[in-house]
């Protein structure tokens, strides 16, 4: 019999006996012995093999550590074990009282990978009960199973025919069900049911460990993460206590402006613009195709000074946060800064906001201190009656200004409701530099020393005009100025006619229509040379011969032959031009100048004659507007 000891299949070992009992080798209870020999051989290796294999599924799936991992394990292992055409795993959620289908392994159907099933219904919620393994040979066909139109559509679709499954317990409670299904009807073997309560309670075992495990790795995480938070927030609290002390000796410190934006800029590493509530730079870097005067940063500053909180906006896709310094309910400034910021960052924000607030009442209280002393000191300036030399001396002096020194008067024309505004603006810009400014009578006055530390003339423009670069710079604020500029002097006591001279620059200016220009009388051309003869007689004598004919015509018949030569000239003797100036027809116009012609002659428009009848037409329109001067 040594032929058992190799292993034989049953036909085999048939086939062998027969020959050896034919052959009187062996009688048939020695053949009857040998056959259940090798049955019981045969029946040990099959166990031998299968508790190999459940051995093996049974390592793999407790060295699993993911639930999605082990889930996908057992439905596969499960098939390939029973050799079924499906396998799947459903899960029992006793708060709806059903059993979902969770995981398959062969379901081609999207019905059949989304079952759910009643407790107690159909194959699937009896064994989710608990109760015992269950079976069906042919499970559309079985009436000894409930049926639910929803479940049935989706094993027909999948085409699923014998379906067997066994319950999932794990710690006493049933967790869901694990089952395979054949699409052919059959009856599952006692074995195959067996063999799968055995790999149920490996996989509920498998899918208890891993669930323990991504529950403690997750709890894990969340005390790491809310350690690391803590020490984030340990760190925040240390910066920010960092930041307040060098905010508290920046605030102490003369300059403190400056010096907070750069702290900021550093502790935020970006840059940090301060704006007006209106949009205008303050301090800090100019602003990088920003404009922090449109609708979106005003609007966004002016949420932020509500709510005392940070506030996002955009500019041309530009991310910008802007946060708004605010004392009581007054809008002092806003501090923008261009990206994102971290919490952290941004709690750095709105704390130094409130810093920036105390410094800009400070500077604010300072400014106004200045202004009123510079106001005061412009009025005596320009005052003819007498002081104590030595006192208005030593308070000019506090700003820059000496007797010895050339000074010049600037008289700034802008509109009432862009004055104050303008008067801000130009005071932040002058800032540090020798001079005063304030406003004076219905315009702003400036007075300042003529040569600027480089020995050149100071405040002329690009084109040398003096007085330009307060042009320039009001239009980059949209705001339209007209300067008119005295000529320079020497001694306080000049200043009051160098003011009535100014004064007389900049009202002609606006005479001669050339409002958002800056001149002095030399830049005026001939009408300079005019403001110191405006009431002398031969003004009246220069109007009488040039435009005498025309003025009487005027006052006699209520025209404006005088008015119209005027523009006609200054539209370069172009008819439509000066048509359209004087909102009259061309024809009207025409007609106008024929009558021109006729009372002086038509040679006021062409040669010689005609710059005289210019002068003539410029010293009436100046004293038309009531230009005077007192001289140089």
């Amino acid at each position: 019999m040594a032929i058992l000891d190799h292993g034989v299949s049953a036909a085999d070992l048939e086939t062998t006996l027969s020959a050896w009992l034919e052959a009187g080798a062996i009688d048939q209870s020695t053949a009857a012995a040998a056959r259940s020999l090798n049955a019981r051989l045969w029946e040990a290796s099959r166990r031998e093999g299968l508790l190999r294999v459940l051995y093996d599924t049974a390592t793999d799936l407790t060295g699993i550590r993911d639930v999605e991992a082990v889930l996908k394990a057992i439905v596969r292992r499960t098939r390939s074990l029973i050799g079924s055409d499906v396998a799947y795993l459903s899960l029992n959620d006793y708060d709806s009282g059903e059993s979902y289908v969770r995981v398959t392994d062969g379901a081609t159907t999207a019905l059949f990978r989304n079952i759910r099933m009643p407790l107690g219904e159909g194959v699937l919620g009896a064994v989710a009960t608990g109760e015992a393994p269950a079976q069906s040979a042919d499970y559309l066909m079985d009436e000894s199973k409930s049926h639910l139109e929803s479940s049935d559509a989706a094993v027909a679709a999948e085409g699923v025919r014998a379906i067997m499954g066994v319950p999932l317990r794990a710690e006493g409670k049933v967790i869901g069900a694990l089952l395979v299904a054949d699409r052919h009807p059959h009856q599952f073997s006692s074995d195959d049911v067996a063999l799968m309560e055995s790999i149920g309670t490996h996989a509920a075992v498998a899918l208890e460990n891993a669930r323990y495990f991504s529950e403690m790795a997750s709890a894990l995480a969340r005390l790491d993460q809310a350690q690391q938070e803590n020490l984030a927030h340990v760190r925040a609290l240390e910066e920010l206590s960092t930041l307040d002390r060098r905010l508290m000796e920046t605030l102490a410190s003369t300059g403190s402006l400056p010096q907070l934006l750069n702290l900021l800029a550093e502790s935020l590493d970006t840059a940090v613009y301060l704006v007006s509530p209106m949009g205008e730079p303050l301090a800090g870097p100019a602003a990088e195709g920003g404009d922090f005067g449109s609708f979106p940063a005003l609007s966004a500053a002016e949420e932020s000074a509500a709510k005392s909180a940070a506030v996002h906006f955009k500019i041309k896709d530009k991310q910008y946060i802007v946060m708004s310094a605010v004392a009581g309910d007054q809008h002092l400034a806003s501090v923008i800064v261009a990206g994102q910021l971290s919490p952290a960052r941004l709690a750095v924000l709105e704390r130094s906001a409130l810093v920036l607030s105390v410094s800009l009442l400070l500077d604010r209280t300072f400014q106004d201190a200045q202004y009123r002393l510079q106001l005061e000191l412009i009025d005596d300036l320009l005052s003819p009656r007498a002081e104590n030399a030595a006192a208005l001396a030593r308070r000019a002096g506090q700003f820059g200004l000496a007797n010895h020194l050339q000074l010049v008067v600037r008289v700034v024309g802008v509109g009432d409701d862009q004055r104050q505004r303008a008067l801000s603006l130009l005071r932040h810009r002058s800032e540090g530099l020798p001079g005063i400014i304030a406003l004076h009578e219905s315009h702003l006055c400036i007075i300042e020393p003529w040569e600027r530390h480089d020995g050149r003339p100071g405040e002329a423009g690009s084109d040398g005009r003096p007085g330009q670069s307060i042009i320039d710079e009001l239009k980059r604020r949209r705001i339209t100025a007209t300067v008119g500029t005295s000529e320079p002097v020497t001694g306080f006591a000049r200043l009051s006619a160098a003011h009535t001279e100014a004064h007389a620059v900049l009202r002609a200016l606006q005479a001669l229509s050339r409002d958002g220009e800056a001149a002095d009388r030399a830049a005026l051309g001939t009408a300079g040379m005019l403001l110191g003869a405006m009431d002398s007689p031969f003004a009246g004598q220069l109007l009488a011969a040039q435009l005498g004919p025309l003025l009487d015509y005027d006052q006699r018949r209520g025209t404006q032959l005088v008015l119209t030569a005027w523009t006609f000239h200054e539209n370069g003797g172009t008819l439509q031009d000066t048509a359209d100036s004087l909102h009259i027809h061309p024809n009207t116009l025409r007609q106008r100048l024929d009558r021109i012609d006729a009372l002086i002659g038509a040679s006021w428009r062409r040669g010689s004659r005609s710059l005289d009848v210019q002068v003539a037409l410029r010293l009436w329109r100046m004293k038309t507007a009531g230009v005077t001067t007192g001289g140089s």
